[in-house]
């Protein structure tokens, strides 16, 4: 043990060295990943190495400047490199929005640790050659600019930025007219839209306007993009990069790695460790790539593309269009918003059972009863606790459902000056719902129930003619409803902030626990709202109940929340948000929404129930 300390004694410098490079690497690349979507296991990881990415590079630079040793070997020349990590990659400069808000004490930390790598090379300037201090000071340039990209990306996107800002790194050029195919015409229209989408977003009173006739298809596509966009400008270097500072300073940062590599490579080198020059190489070689990545990331943005288009740049913009459409870009499919999450309380109700469903159920059981009697945690909350933990899933966000959500947005918008929908099948259960301001949780739980109740007398394989008048099956309609019934009980267990709660999501379950037994003997005996025959018309109002539930708990959302979503995906609730937005629908649009007309005042549109008009 004692030959392995003295070991890594002697070579800690070069492994915390090549730990930082290799942090910063797994950085870049999962950070592309986080637009589509990343599952709890990458999630947790990138969010260890987001961390240790900056202990270790400053704990680095602490120890190059304590020891003397570290500065008659090549080690020093590593200082300017611990700056350039500090910088970060342009695919991830925060982790939520918490980060862009800490921007000022990374401004401070910037000062230190420049002063700190300072001083490492002014004790180095009489122990090695002109060539290799100058490439060493190109070094610095590189590594000042990239950490100062981050301080400024992370000032961008703090959300008391965004609200004092005029939003005019969105008034860029588009291009009008495109001759590639369809998909263009969508990138074109959000990036005219871009403006709207970034007013939303801060909480800004909305104009008014007619709203945009499209087909539900191409709606998807056009929020999906919006919302990868903001995305892009609130979590990574994009809208920094944007600008034409960002950009003479990013060309001089490379410019910068480029002429230090040259004087590395005529420098001698010969005095030096054989391993030292070996990481020296590894270090330059590893920023080279990670540059010329983050170019190719660069290009492939919306706005590159539009911006190489509109001057009139022919193979660059053909280069961005491909890199743009491709696997690693902005692919038409699915660029951002891949999954829902999904809750059944099925699963609370059984999560007290001395019997769990699986293998890993019984071993986290065991675990955390253990936890509970050493911390002294009180059992119903250690089992809402593992409920969440366990039986909360992830599906994929197809396109049946989304194009759903679309579809009843925009039929709501149009009933707002109609006489009130009737509701044949289901009028009980819209009943039911007209208090729900009192009770929302309460209400999307026993909705939720009774429509799990509901979808089991339908046929796994259902007859032909069994088909809404668009076409759509009853086995498509089945999973949609299934889908958004779950999606919202997902939201009360895992993100209750984004619903309209009065009480807490453990005090609803809780609730519901004792309810259980009464909804079991009614389903039973087939009365009440169990007793509703399965047809396409009620599996068609039961969609439309779940989408004006989902339709009032986003208009009641804050944009802030909304923000802050987005760093982990997206939200179902956030595409039904903005979506309401376009449409000026919402607590900061024109037109307020509210459940009933029993108290009509104003441009109010009424989820269930609307005024007829006068």
């Amino acid at each position: 043990m004692g030959s392995i300390m003295k070991l890594y004694y002697e070579w800690e410098i070069q492994v915390l060295v090549l730990l930082s490079f290799m942090l910063q690497m797994f950085l870049f690349f999962a950070g592309s990943l986080r637009r589509r979507g990343i599952n709890s296991f990458l999630r947790f990881f990138t969010w260890i190495a987001y961390l240790g990415a900056d202990l270790v590079a400053v704990y680095t630079l602490g120890y190059l400047s304590r020891h003397e040793d570290a500065t008659t070997g090549l080690s020093f020349f590593w200082a300017p490199f611990l700056l350039i990590h500090l910088g970060g990659q342009d695919t991830i400069t925060a982790l939520a929005m918490e980060d862009n808000k800490l921007w000022l004490r990374h401004l401070l930390t910037l000062f230190m640790q420049v002063v700190l790598a300072l001083y490492v090379f002014w004790k180095s300037i009489d122990k090695h050659g002109v060539e290799l201090l100058v490439s060493d000071v190109f070094v610095f340039a590189a590594g000042i600019i990239k950490y100062g990209e981050r301080v400024w990306s992370l000032k961008c996107g703090s959300f008391e930025t965004l609200q004092g800002s005029t939003g005019q790194q969105y008034k860029q050029q588009v291009p009008g007219e495109v001759a590639e195919d369809p998909y263009s015409h969508i990138v074109c229209a959000v990036l005219h839209r871009m403006p709207r989408v970034f007013r939303i977003f801060t909480a800004r009173s909305g104009d008014s306007g007619n709203v945009i006739q499209q087909t539900p298809s191409n709606w998807v596509k056009r929020m999906r993009l919006e919302l990868g966009m903001m995305y892009d400008d609130l979590y990574t270097k994009s809208c920094v990069l944007r600008t034409r500072s960002g950009i003479i300073l990013r060309c001089i940062s490379q410019v910068s790695v480029l002429v230090a590599l040259v004087l590395f490579l005529t420098s001698d080198k010969r005095r030096y460790n054989r391993a030292d020059i070996a990481i020296t190489w590894s270090l330059f070689v590893g920023c080279f790539l990670l540059e010329v990545c983050a170019t190719f990331i660069l290009i492939m943005s919306p706005w590159s593309w539009a911006w190489l288009k509109m001057r009139r740049c022919g193979m660059l913009a053909k280069l961005s269009w491909f890199l743009l459409c491709s696997g690693i870009g902005w692919p038409e499919r699915k660029p951002y918003l891949n999954s829902i999450g999904q809750y059944n309380f099925h699963r609370w109700l059984d999560s007290g059972s001395d019997q769990p469903r699986s293998y890993s159920r019984r071993a986290m059981t065991t675990v955390i009863k253990s936890l509970v009697n050493l911390v002294g945690v009180k059992e119903d909350k250690m089992l809402f606790w593992m409920s969440r933990l366990l039986d909360t899933e992830h599906v994929e966000a197809d396109k049946e459902t989304m194009e759903c959500v679309v579809k009843g947005i925009t039929d709501f918008h149009a009933e707002i000056n109609r006489d009130p929908r009737q509701w044949p099948k289901l009028g009980g259960i819209v009943q039911e719902l007209q208090d729900i301001r009192e009770d929302f949780g309460g209400k999307v739980a026993l909705v939720h129930f009774i429509t799990e109740a509901h979808l089991r007398k339908y046929p796994l394989h259902p007859p032909s003619d069994m088909e809404t008048d668009t076409g759509t099956s009853c086995s498509v309609l089945v999973e949609v409803c299934r889908k958004l019934s779950n999606y919202m009980a997902y939201l009360l267990v895992t993100h209750p902030s984004l619903l309209p709660l009065n009480d807490s999501a453990l005090y609803t379950l809780e609730k519901m626990a004792h309810l259980f037994p009464h909804l079991i003997d009614e389903q039973q005996d087939s009365e009440g709202f169990f007793s509703i025959e399965p047809s396409m018309e009620t599996l068609q109002e039961l969609v439309d109940i779940w989408t004006k539930l989902l339709i009032y708990a986003a208009t009641k959302s804050r944009p802030e929340l909304h923000a802050a979503h987005l760093a982990r995906g997206g939200e179902l609730i956030t595409f039904a948000w903005l979506f309401l937005s376009h449409n000026f629908l919402g607590d900061s649009e024109v037109i307020k929404v509210q459940l009933t007309n029993a108290n009509q005042r104003g441009t109010i549109a009424y989820v269930f129930g609307n005024p007829a008009p006068r």
